[in-house]
């Protein structure tokens, strides 16, 4: 009896499991921002303005409870650049960067800062034809973020993400509308993934008084 008890409750907890894992597999993920410091719930994010990657980071900290602060300045500036090799067509041996940088006002912002530093799509050849000519290529999307604390030194972190890509020569166009979709979807999911990484940000305790006396706000109080 106790096991036909059981088996029902066995039965919930594996339904229960099957629909996590197919909610994950579809990239669904909780709201509420869970594990992100309390000291991050308000930022100043500083990217590109009209890119599609920082449309989609807004979405993604409105989405888990974070404020944006607007900047108190205006000449924040982007520039985009390309290598000497980058291909105009995606799915050739290509790289392409856009960079952001930062007014040096924001230097001394008391809200922390989240940049986006630099947003890159790649390209490049990992299997080959009989005849040499490209069979696969593997897409690669690499972000790099800066975030910035009131009295702390500047943190760094580096999302890459790679999709492979099947080469068929004969459907040039489909291919690069395949490669569109692609970059896309990795795009979508780096911004996400900069608000997982907001959650590995060290906070260090503040301090009181001068650099040869610093004492810690968060000390335990002694008993009487």
């Amino acid at each position: 009896m106790i096991a036909s008890a059981l088996r029902p409750r066995f039965i919930r907890l594996t339904c229960i499991f099957l629909v996590t894992a197919v909610l994950g597999g579809c990239g669904f993920h909780l709201k509420n921002g869970s594990g992100i410091p309390n000291e991050l719930r308000n930022l100043t994010l500083v990217s590109s303005k009209y890119s599609d990657l920082t449309r989609l980071i807004k979405q993604e900290l409105r989405y888990n409870q974070i404020n944006l602060v607007e900047p108190k300045i205006t000449s924040m500036a982007s520039l985009t650049t390309e290598t000497d090799d980058a291909s105009d067509v995606m799915g050739e041996d290509s790289t392409q960067t856009r960079t952001t940088a930062m007014d040096p006002a924001l230097l001394n912002s008391q809200t922390p800062i989240l940049r986006i530093m630099s947003e890159s799509t790649g390209s490049r050849t990992v299997s080959l034809y009989s005849d040499a000519t490209a069979a696969e290529y593997e897409l690669s999307y690499v972000i790099k973020i800066e975030v910035r604390l009131p009295e702390q030194e500047p943190q760094y972190f580096t999302i890459a993400l790679q999709r492979d890509q099947l080469n068929n020569s004969q459907e040039a166009l489909a291919r690069s509308r395949e490669s569109e979709l692609l970059i896309r979807e990795l795009r979508e999911a780096a911004a996400q993934q900069v608000v997982r990484t907001l959650s590995q940000v060290i906070i260090e305790p503040k301090t009181i008084g001068n650099s040869d006396n610093k004492i810690e706000l968060n000390t335990e109080f002694e008993a009487n």
